[in-house]
Formats: C-alpha cells, sequence, structure tokens
C-alpha cells in the first residue's frame, strides 16, 4: 500500500475531500479602485498630449520631430489604457462570480462558468507562476511591472487540456472566468487566471490540490515559470496530444 502519510495534499485529495475557493472580494475590490485611478490618469495623460498637439498646430510653434514624439507618447498611452480595460474587464467577470471560482478533487474539476471537467477527459494540467518577476530588476521597469500587476494583470495561471473542448464551450454558462481555446480540431485549453481572483496562498493551495489530484489520476502535470514551456504545452494540447512531461 503507497504510503501517502508524507503528502498531505495527496492524502487530502484521496480522502475524497475537494479544495473549493471562492474569490477573494476584498482583493478583487482594491484591485478595481486601483485599475480605476491608473485608467483616469492615463486618459489624462492622452487628453493633455493632445491638446499640446492642437495647441502647438493652431500656435504654429510645433515642428515635425515634436510632433513625432507627442505622437509616439499618444501610442503609447493608448497602448495603456486598452491593457488596463482588458484587465478591468477580467477584473468585473470575476466578480460577478457569485459561488465556487475553483474546485479540485479526485473526480475533476469546476470552475466558475465552465461545466464539471473530468480528469478522464483532460490532457494534461500546467501551472505556469512567474509572481517572482515583480521583486526583479530596479527603477522604472519594476515599477511599471508592480503597477500592471497591481491593476489586474496575472502571473500565475493554469492551463487544462481537453479531449473535446467544443461541447465544454458549449456547455458553458453563466460568469466565466476562464477562457475556453478551441485548439485544432475539437481539440483545446481551459486557461484561468489565478491571482487575479485569489491571494497568494490560496493560488499555491490550487497548485498543490492539482499537483495532487492529476497524479492520482494518472495525468500529466507540470509546474514551471517558464512562458515558453506553457507556449508549447498549451500548443501540444491544442493539438489533442496528451501533455509531454519533461
Amino acid at each position: 500500500m503507497t504510503d501517502i502519510s508524507a503528502d498531505p495534499w495527496r492524502q487530502f485529495v484521496q480522502s475524497g475531500r475537494a479544495l473549493r475557493l471562492e474569490v477573494d472580494r476584498m482583493q478583487l475590490t482594491a484591485t478595481l479602485a486601483r485599475n480605476t485611478r491608473y485608467l483616469l490618469v492615463m486618459g489624462g495623460i492622452c487628453l493633455l498630449v493632445v491638446a499640446v498637439m492642437i495647441a502647438l498646430l493652431v500656435t504654429d510653434l510645433g515642428r515635425a520631430f515634436t510632433y513625432v514624439l507627442l505622437g509616439i507618447l499618444l501610442v503609447v498611452m493608448l497602448g495603456n489604457v486598452g491593457l488596463g480595460l482588458i484587465s478591468r474587464r477580467r477584473v468585473l467577470k470575476t466578480l460577478a462570480v457569485e459561488d465556487v471560482f475553483i474546485e479540485v478533487d479526485a473526480a475533476g474539476l469546476r470552475l466558475a462558468g465552465v461545466p464539471p471537467l473530468t480528469w478522464g477527459q483532460t490532457l494534461g494540467v500546467v501551472v505556469s507562476d512567474n509572481r517572482a518577476t515583480i521583486d526583479q530588476g530596479k527603477g522604472l521597469g519594476r515599477r511599471l511591472r508592480k503597477l500592471t500587476y497591481d491593476t489586474g494583470g496575472s502571473l500565475n495561471s493554469v492551463v487544462i487540456g481537453l479531449h473535446d473542448m467544443r461541447s465544454v464551450r458549449a456547455a458553458a454558462s453563466g460568469p466565466r472566468v476562464a477562457s475556453l481555446d478551441l485548439g485544432m480540431h475539437d481539440h483545446g485549453a481551459v486557461v484561468l487566471n489565478l491571482d487575479v481572483a485569489l491571494n497568494r496562498e490560496q493560488c499555491d493551495q490550487v497548485r498543490e490540490a492539482l499537483r495532487a489530484a492529476t497524479t492520482l489520476n494518472g495525468v500529466p502535470f507540470q509546474f514551471t515559470s517558464d512562458n515558453g514551456v506553457v507556449a508549447k504545452a498549451t500548443l501540444e494540447m491544442g493539438g489533442g496530444k496528451r501533455l509531454t512531461v519533461a
């Protein structure tokens, strides 16, 4: 008989219990407030740049080089607004979830707005965690990374490959926080951003519960901080292939 006493999460899953987590509403509310301030500042800078360009045109004080610089700045700021709006939509969709955000047990997975996923239909699970990059580097680059993350960005996600994505997509309903990517043919991957909805400890709990549940069911599992590995695994499972773990 296998000794499971050294692995509490394996013991947890094998005993028939489930990790069931709801969204961290306090965290989401704070993120939404930061996102609102971010959009107001970025939008204000855009309006200021446009006003300066108009003033230069009216007074004929501008030069071609000046307009090029201002144009580049405007494009960058508009890009930031676009990214902020994408993050805002993600946060608002997550806030709309009133019941379980994610549930993991020996039978499978349940995600908000997605029909139950059994381990038998799963090609593999990849957990990606790049949260450590927030503390890397110095100066403006580091502050911008932290600002992007604090206003709704995600650096901790789960990719679940499925044999039959088409039927899952057809049955999905209600507030859905996972993206359902239809890969080649009927295969595809479910992508869930954990750290938007959950705090750091809860994200780690999900990772360990997934590791234990997939191991018990013979489903390939991979934990990585390499985005290249995630992209390769997603394409692999999107083509209907079982995840290859090095």
